[in-house]
């Protein structure tokens, strides 16, 4: 199957059906926010079920730059956040996190002092313009490249009471001001002024800031309200990543097979938990647990039509991967964000599918994959995307006799998954 010392990976087909347990990986996407809030928090952090990736890594030291005691024992970790603010200005490097970068950006805003940040070069390619154009209107003082990086951003002493912000490019704008805005003196009112793209992750910004004892209010339909207030320290356990867990559920569909999720349930508000019932559609039995979920793989895939991912864009990627094998067209629309994560989803994606001999009608926000009437074993490419080469694992598994370049830049949010990967075969 693979070599585990090269970072090329061969992938076989799945010849029978199989039976698997996971327990995921900490949501990636919770992690980063609790480690910003515990380092912005009244007393320490104990985290648990902290994910092994770099994405969480970055973070870590990002807040430890800040001032932050990071103290990290296998998937725990204990922050102890500084009395004040560091005086000093600090330089940080975010790697390829675009969720990190977007977060600690508007919190800059609550240092005088200046913070510089940097990046992968694929981090670079990331805009930042929207909401840096909201920190100038609090008062910050930002240099940047166009809204790409490098950046650097000083907080004003005295900040504004609002801001207005668009979110049509990524919700990662309105959950970064909102996770800051409780340290403002004031608080902030932040006045939206387009449609938001991907608002599941905005519910999970507010769902795990009420964890911490600071509640949006939601003003009128263009106006949320933050209160000035502190976050609470304390134990908090961060449950299974639910886009990791998209992988796991085609394969199973895919292969008329079945997985348990050991960590990962209906009590989840990640918008990907969502892509389970994309599984349903295809024929598969999901049974639901508060915590836990078991997805059934059917004897012969359905047709799931048209599907909007605009809550699930990062399982968008996984439902290119199956959509091949379903006996009808699939159309997949909500996805013009995807254009602007770690690579061009969209482009990339239609490129990697055709290589295995699948038709894509490619549009500006949307896609159709037809039935593959043949397959051809095939050498992918994942463009330093995590998401790319998950999902082009689930493709293989099908197509067999496929290799997968670049297929270590999972570790940029699941570390294992190749292990817990060839637990199918």
């Amino acid at each position: 199957m693979a070599d585990a010392e090269s970072p090329t990976r061969r992938i076989e087909r799945v010849e029978r059906p199989f039976r698997s347990q996971v327990t995921l990986p900490g949501s990636k996407s919770i992690a980063l926010r609790h480690i910003l809030m515990s380092a912005l928090a009244a007393a320490p952090t104990r985290l648990l079920g902290v994910p092994r990736c770099d994405d969480v890594d970055v973070m870590f030291d990002a807040v430890a730059r800040l001032g932050c005691t990071v103290e990290r024992h296998g998937t725990a970790a204990l922050l102890t956040p500084p009395a004040s603010p560091s005086p000093a200005a600090v330089a940080l490097d975010l790697g390829a996190s675009g969720v990190s970068l977007r977060l600690l950006l508007a919190a800059a805003m609550l240092r005088t002092t200046r913070t510089s940040f940097s990046g992968h070069a694929q981090l670079c390619r990331r805009p930042n313009a929207d909401l840096l154009e909201a920190l100038r209107q609090l008062g910050c003082q930002v240099q940047s490249n166009g809204g790409f990086l490098p950046i650097s951003v000083a907080g004003p002493a005295e900040p504004a009471p609002s801001t207005t912000l668009k979110t049509s490019v990524s919700s990662q704008y309105l959950s970064a001001l909102l996770m800051a805005a409780p340290r403002l003196p004031a608080g902030l009112a932040i006045h939206l002024e387009d449609e938001s793209t991907s608002a599941s992750y905005v519910d999970v910004t507010q769902a795990e800031m009420a964890r911490r004892g600071v509640h949006i209010r939601k003003v009128d339909a263009t106006t949320v309200l933050v209160p000035h207030g502190q976050y609470a320290g304390g134990e908090v356990t961060l449950e299974g990543d639910a886009s990791a867990a998209t992988y796991h559920a085609a394969l199973a569909t895919l292969h008329g097979s079945s997985v348990a999720f050991a960590n990962l349930g209906a009590a989840s508000r990640q918008g990907d938990y969502g892509f389970l019932a994309v599984c349903e559609r295809a024929g598969a039995v999901v049974e639901r647990g508060e915590h836990t979920t078991t997805v059934q793989g059917p004897r012969r895939l359905a047709s799931v039509g048209e599907v909007d991912m605009i809550d699930m864009p990062d399982a968008a990627p996984t439902l290119m991967a199956l959509a091949p094998f379903l006996p009808e067209p699939t159309h997949i629309t909500g996805i013009a964000t995807l254009r602007v994560k770690e690579c061009d989803r969209i482009a990339a994606g239609t490129c990697e599918l055709r290589k295995a001999g699948v038709q894509v009608d490619e549009y500006a926000a949307a896609m159709t994959i037809h039935p593959g009437a043949t397959f051809q074993g095939a050498t992918f490419d994942t463009y330093e995307d995590h998401r790319m080469a998950m999902a082009l694992s689930v493709l293989a598994s099908k197509v067999g006799a496929c290799r997968i370049r670049g297929a270590d830049c999972v570790s940029k949010t699941y570390a294992d998954y190749w292990q817990d990967f060839e637990r199918i075969y």
